[in-house]
């Protein structure tokens, strides 16, 4: 069975220098393709290995479950998240997910979870 990984390791490495010479070379996957005589089915098969290797190593934080506060007044649900009518806040929805931040949200924070939203299937 080690074999096996390890020789699916190194073709996973080699197809990622494909993908890295294909995006660098400003050509289309057909014809990065048909100039490299590479099957698009072995590429598209491999590149798809590839992104869930990729997310299989990732080190997004895990997901919790936010649940509103009991409070169903607006203003003091506002207060218990800390915004007050005055603060600048934005929503974001993506799919399903809908996020409020305000100016206090840290930038590392909003950032990482925007990349779980992005990537949940």
């Amino acid at each position: 069975m080690a074999t096996r990984a390890e020789t699916r390791r190194i073709r996973l490495a080699q197809w990622n220098k494909i993908f890295s010479d294909r995006a660098g070379s400003g050509l289309s996957v057909k014809d990065y393709c048909a100039q490299n005589n590479i099957s698009r089915d072995s590429y598209f098969y491999w590149q798809n290995i590839a992104r869930k290797d990729a997310l299989s190593h990732s080190k997004l934080p895990a997901l919790v479950e936010l649940k509103p506060p009991a409070e169903t007044d607006a203003h003091n649900a506002s207060s218990i998240n800390g915004m007050t009518d005055h603060d600048p806040h934005i929503t974001v929805t993506v799919g399903n997910a809908t996020i409020t931040v305000d100016s206090g949200t840290p930038k590392e924070l909003l950032s990482m979870v925007m990349e779980v939203v992005m990537h949940a299937e």
